[in-house]
């Protein structure tokens, strides 16, 4: 997966959030512009938002070791 597709699957997964988690969400972003949010948290709203569900539909195709890690710049 590319960094633009990830972006892409993050954005899909931010706007399907409820709309006190999406809120919550860019209030973190604004008051901590200068930190980074951890990959575990990115992780969390991808997954809560179903980014990933389509993943189980093709589970022998693609696993989460598939691809080139993706490091902060």
């Amino acid at each position: 997966m590319t960094n633009l597709q990830l972006a892409e699957h993050l954005l899909g997964a931010i706007r399907s959030l409820p709309d006190d988690d999406r809120q919550w969400l860019l209030s973190q972003l604004e008051h901590n512009m200068d930190e980074r949010l951890l990959a575990r948290d990115l992780d969390r709203l991808a997954m809560a938002g179903g980014t990933f569900a389509d993943l189980a539909i093709e589970p022998d195709l693609y696993s989460f070791n598939d691809g080139e890690p993706i490091r902060p710049r």
